[in-house]
């Protein structure tokens, strides 16, 4: 057959996926990418057998199907992807456990009032083993202020467990009642803000709790949550997926409803945020918008703090950030303003412990815990006892970590320390070793002290 041939046989093919920020691309017999693009997808192929593959939120779907002589559409079902909230559409869906959601997060589980934090964990597969005390909820300075087990609320049956209680605004921290397998006090950076319910999702895998894949939203106080918008929500995963991955996953049919929810969920706001910012090309204008937006709304919030270290001059930031940001990504960009305007992140605060300790671990700030934490046995049944008991593992010294990194240049380059701490900035080092200034400084101090470090080094 002739390329003209060819060409007149082609016919319409229209794929359509069930939510805009799917990725849909099909490749024909011999494997060729026929068309590849996020959410409906509109071209002309020739009839044969073709391949429809989607990716969504870290979900993959893949179907075969065949196109004749006639004009073809196809609606294509949203892949399943699993959820740490009980959101319908999803592979994780449970009329159980979005019932437990939407109660408790309008009762209390621990004192009395509105909850201002609702932590649900929940299995996601029928029949795992569910630690139902896996998780702590400790404050500003590390103490456990859950009440320990007697504070969370249990459905062994249905496969869950929820703490919700009215804490005061500010920063907090959730990790493991117990160390991790291998041994690590992680904790996962919280914030509670005024006149809102900060809601936390955390699903249970098959090694336990799993907070580092939690999904995280607000609710204006005394609402509760709100399983009613599934776009909104499957927006919200696959723009998480997409800070997982560093690349942009989501549509600007999605986006767009996300940067403008301040009044139901500035929290999507923020995410939106960061979404924008992994665009090849960002928005400044509209990110500037957005953050003004939020502003009102979160007084004080780190994460919005750190998107205003992105405007022209600071963005009306109103001071040095001691608590840190809930998302990694937010506290990468205080740590790339601290290098460059020292006391962006407050000296000596847990902000500047989390931004030292920092650990990739998913979309959310989790870093080592310098802090003695008090024995989890001893906090059974009621609140922790008024002396820490045991010692935690110290985070690896950060400015040990900087003068090793400095000493190995000047090791492989032949070249004296301090020949090279000449060439490299401070703001530099900070950028290489994305720590904020404090313990470049330290680390520098140290090495151009008296001793063998001054020397030429390897």
């Amino acid at each position: 057959m002739s390329s003209s041939d060819r060409a007149r046989a082609e016919v319409p093919f229209v794929v359509i996926p069930d939510t805009p920020s799917v990725l849909v691309t099909v490749t024909d017999e011999a494997l060729r990418e026929v068309a590849c693009g996020m959410g409906t997808l509109e071209t002309t192929v020739a009839p044969g057998i073709y391949r429809i593959e989607q990716r969504f939120a870290g979900a993959v779907a893949t179907q075969y199907v065949e196109v004749g002589a006639e004009p073809f559409t196809r609606c294509l079902p949203l892949p399943r992807i699993p959820a740490p909230a009980p959101v319908r559409r999803t592979a994780t869906a449970h009329d159980g456990h979005l019932a437990a959601a939407v109660r408790w997060s309008r009762r209390s589980t621990y004192l009395s009032g509105p909850p201002t934090v609702m932590v649900l964990l929940r299995n996601l597969r029928h029949g795992r083993r569910l630690d139902p005390y896996a998780l702590e909820i400790g404050g500003e300075s590390g103490e456990a202020v859950d009440g320990g087990e007697a504070g969370w609320h249990v459905d062994e049956r249905e496969g869950w467990s929820v703490w919700s209680g009215p804490l005061p605004p500010g920063g907090y921290r959730l990790r493991l009642r117990r160390p991790s397998g291998e041994g690590l006090p992680l904790a996962q950076a919280l914030w509670v803000s005024e006149g809102w319910t900060t809601l936390v999702f955390v699903g249970n895998g098959p090694r336990g709790a799993q907070p580092q894949h939690a999904s995280v939203e607000m609710a204006p106080l005394g609402a509760g949550w709100s399983p009613l918008d599934e776009e909104l929500s499957l927006a919200r995963e696959a723009a998480l997926s997409g800070l997982r991955q560093g690349i942009d996953l989501i549509s600007d049919q999605q986006l767009f409803p996300m940067l403008e929810s301040d009044h139901a969920d500035p929290l999507l706001g923020v995410v939106g945020a960061h979404a924008i910012l992994l665009d090849r090309r960002p928005d400044l204008r509209r990110l500037e918008e957005v953050v003004r937006r939020l502003a009102p709304h979160l007084p004080g919030h780190p994460d919005v703090a750190a998107l205003c270290t992105l405007l022209d001059g600071g963005g009306g930031m109103p001071g040095p950030v001691s608590s840190p940001p809930m998302l990694a990504a937010s506290c990468r960009l205080l740590v790339e303003a601290d290098a460059a305007d020292p006391g962006v992140i407050e000296d000596g605060s847990v902000a500047e412990a989390a931004a030292e300790g920092l650990v990739g671990r998913g979309v959310w700030t989790t870093w080592l815990e310098r802090e003695r934490r008090p024995d989890p046995a001893a906090v059974r049944g009621g609140p922790p006892p008024g002396g820490p008991v045991g010692s935690r593992p110290l985070t690896a010294d950060p400015v040990g970590r900087v003068q090793a990194y400095i000493q190995e240049i000047a090791g492989l380059e032949g070249r004296a320390v301090e020949d090279v701490l000449h060439d490299v900035s401070r703001d530099e080092l900070c950028r290489r070793t994305g720590l904020p200034h404090r313990p470049v400084e330290r680390a520098i101090e140290g090495l151009r002290g008296p001793g063998p470090a001054r020397g030429r080094a390897g």
